[in-house]
């Protein structure tokens, strides 16, 4: 066998290993044009997101369908039970579409919160005014619209990037397990599998 040969087999020898390593946490279907993020990889992301986000003291998948949050603002628990809808993809951005599933709870041990809870939800109707929110989000009914650096989420980029921008991508989480639909068919040769593997912590 020429060098040559042998450097190609031993390439695809590597690659090989790297989509056996990865097919835990990413499956796809070029047919259908859609790749699911199994729950070991939602789970992982979660926890990743905890680790980043300081106020954000819990983040878990629901057993049907979407994602609970727990956010730790001034002693006030909030819980969001929410689902993701959306994700265009830009040049420099990613705008990107949430859908509340329920109303947000409020806990707090202090009576004098307790009753400033109670009087929001009794005077505003439990509705956030879009003053009070990031400039990067807002809130339309049970709809969270949010734009964020794209190079803040790092698996879309290792995922997505051979996506023209303007892409939109349709997200669904159901039982833990996150499906994205694309418009074009994708496979094992669109991925940055390195990065992936990288960002997964394999050695």
């Amino acid at each position: 066998m020429g060098v040559f040969n042998k450097i190609t087999a031993t390439f695809q020898e590597s690659r090989q290993f790297l989509k056996r390593s990865l097919e835990e946490y990413v499956m796809f279907s070029s047919e259908a044009k859609y790749l699911t993020l199994t729950k070991k990889m939602v789970l992982l992301l979660c926890q990743q997101a905890e680790s980043r986000v300081e106020q954000l003291k819990s983040l878990k998948p629901h057993s049907e369908e979407g994602l609970i949050a727990t956010i730790e603002y001034n002693k006030i628990q909030v819980q969001l039970h929410f689902t993701p809808e959306k994700i265009i993809l830009n040049e420099d951005c990613l705008e990107g579409e949430l859908r509340l599933l329920k109303p947000p709870e409020f806990e707090t041990e202090s009576i004098v919160y307790r009753y400033l809870i109670a009087g929001w939800k009794t005077f505003l109707g439990g509705k956030l005014p879009n003053e009070a929110l990031p400039k990067e989000v807002r809130i339309e009914n049970n709809k969270i619209y949010y734009t964020l650096p794209r190079n803040q989420l790092q698996l879309l980029d290792d995922l997505f990037y051979s996506l023209e921008n303007g892409s939109a991508l349709i997200t669904n989480l159901k039982q833990g397990e996150l499906t994205i639909e694309t418009s074009v068919a994708l496979s094992w040769n669109n991925f940055k599998l390195q990065n992936l593997l990288q960002l997964l912590n394999f050695k």
